[in-house]
């Protein structure tokens, strides 16, 4: 696998991550098709490196931000963060060759104990946690993250145009730059029915794996105070939603 990271040129706008399948004979990288494919669908992903040295194990990470407004950003300290950890790997998907990546299985190791989201009403948020949830039919949904102003940020999808989308035109501060509150939106690459969602969300990030890794999208924000409620909205019938689950993350600094 080839990657190559660009800027401007994202499926998004400005930075991203492509990544090409083919073969390598020691000098020349001969792809298996013309085909454009993305490491990560989202606005917040670009310069992804991975390591040699991760046993049967291919390792992924990448700088969480785009250079449209990584300068402009309003923040001072922690200005820009890495994504976390991302295992790589290759799945047959209608007949194609397919990156997939999903988070490394030592962020169980920060992981608290699991509660129930209600899906009939809102859920209690903590600072940084990982939602878990598998959708067992495909249909229209939006994940509300609500703080007490009212900002809020929106992840769903959108079955129409068969795409994932996060939405942070109100999620807070998004007026340093025009391209920053702009929707952003990821192919889902699965004729399955059924899928599932991970999202790992701290107090200024989103990262979203869909489809066991196949759709990944990342994503900054700086709203005025935390998220704390999560509502789940749809347009019709709430799609059938199984195992959905927060796990608080115990933070790696103190």
């Amino acid at each position: 696998m080839l990657i190559a990271n660009l800027n401007p040129g994202g499926p998004n706008g400005g930075s991203a991550t492509q990544y090409f399948v083919g073969q390598f004979d020691g000098n020349k990288f001969t792809p298996q098709d013309a085909k454009i494919r993305w490491v990560d669908y989202g606005p917040d992903e670009y310069a992804g490196i991975t390591w040699s040295n991760t046993g049967n194990r291919r390792i992924f990470l990448g700088w969480m931000s785009n250079w449209q407004y990584a300068n402009q950003v309003p923040t001072v300290k922690w200005r820009n963060a890495m994504t976390i950890p991302r295992e790589l790997k290759l799945k047959i998907v209608n007949g194609d060759i397919l990156l997939a990546s999903e988070p490394v299985r030592e962020i169980d190791k920060i992981a608290s104990k699991p509660y129930k989201v209600n899906l009939g009403g809102s859920t209690h948020l903590p600072k940084q946690f990982m939602l878990k949830m598998r959708v067992t039919h495909a249909k229209n949904y939006s994940l509300e993250f609500i703080n007490k102003t009212g900002e809020k940020l929106i992840v769903g999808y959108d079955k129409i145009t068969n795409r994932y989308f996060i939405d942070r035109s109100k999620s807070g501060k998004t007026d340093f730059n025009p391209a920053f509150a702009k929707m952003a939106y990821g192919l889902r690459l699965t004729n399955e029915n059924a899928s599932d969602l991970q999202l790992v969300v701290d107090a200024s990030s989103i990262e979203l794996f869909a489809d066991n890794g196949l759709t990944v999208m990342t994503a900054t924000f700086f709203p005025s105070s935390p998220f704390n409620r999560l509502r789940i909205e749809s347009n019709g019938a709430l799609p059938v939603f199984q195992g959905a689950k927060i796990w608080p993350l115990l933070s790696t600094w103190r």
